[in-house]
């Protein structure tokens, strides 16, 4: 009985500290692994930390009204989601994504770039490139998980699709795996988040996820994830995407993935608590 209690005493102290005990998971094996990096890593568990830190729901209120929000969400769903927001989206091949979307009027391009600094880089949308070519091109890294290059699509499709609405200019629009609080500030970044995270946690799931969201959130403190809402995302991710930590290979990459991710979870939680989504 002492045994189990001490395993329950654990099992609730590993849930309570959530991403942030990975973080310190990560960065451990760093410090012994790769003690010259550690000028990196501190950049990059800083980026999570403000991460974290924010309040998600007041930027998306500031970036894109109720109105903007709808209008994005429509646009996924009538060209290329029809169950965006009601069921997951699948998981498929980068062919195969082309295969889908090619008459869409873009491009696709694909290489694998596996050392550290391509490793980096997870894609870029340009809508034309004056005097070399005139139509779309969405380019992905195929070095990383394929549940990565899958956000990475979806992103970059999310650009294709509201350039229209943001009247986007031949600007390439970098997605790579750092700067994500850059996208709360940027209208045209944070509408491809939005679709990319309405598409892993629709509706249905995203209510079960996140226990706390959806109450009256006006006079809450900031968005932030539980122990229990992260272990119950994690678990999600992997049973539905195949993705998991143990996968990755790098510290720096897991540290990366995992801003992105609560990125995407603290967005998903902010459209449901400000917009009811």
């Amino acid at each position: 009985m002492a045994s189990s209690t001490r395993q329950n005493d654990a099992d609730a102290n590993r849930s309570s500290t959530g991403f942030e005990g990975l973080v310190r998971e990560f960065s451990n094996v760093a410090r012994v692994t790769r003690r010259d990096k550690t000028a990196g890593l501190a950049a990059l568990k800083s980026e999570i930390a403000g991460i974290i830190r924010e309040d998600y729901r007041r930027a998306l209120r500031q970036c894109l009204s109720r109105w903007e929000v709808r209008e994005i969400v429509d646009e996924g769903k009538t060209r290329v989601w029809p169950g965006l927001n009601q069921e997951p989206v699948r998981l498929v091949s980068p062919h195969e994504f082309v295969r889908r979307w090619s008459s869409f009027g873009v491009d696709f391009k694909f290489a694998s770039l596996p050392w550290k600094e391509g490793l980096s880089l997870l894609g870029f949308y340009v809508k034309k490139i004056d005097q070399v070519r005139m139509r779309p091109l969405i380019f992905v890294n195929t070095a990383h998980h394929p549940a990565v290059v899958g956000v990475a699509l979806d992103h970059e499709m999310g650009h294709h699709l509201t350039s229209q609405i943001f009247a986007a200019s031949a600007r390439v629009h970098l997605l790579s795996q750092t700067g994500f609080e850059e996208h709360l500030t940027e209208p045209a970044e944070l509408a491809a988040d939005i679709l990319v995270s309405l598409g892993i946690f629709p509706a249905p799931i995203a209510r079960k996820l996140f226990s706390g969201a959806n109450r009256i959130a006006a006079h809450s403190e900031a968005d932030e994830l539980s122990g229990l809402e992260f272990s119950k995302l994690l678990e999600y991710v992997a049973n539905r995407y195949g993705f998991g930590f143990d996968h990755m290979r790098g510290v720096n990459t897991k540290l990366q993935t995992l801003a992105g991710l609560v990125h995407y979870a603290k967005l998903r939680r902010a459209l449901l608590d400000e917009y009811g989504r």
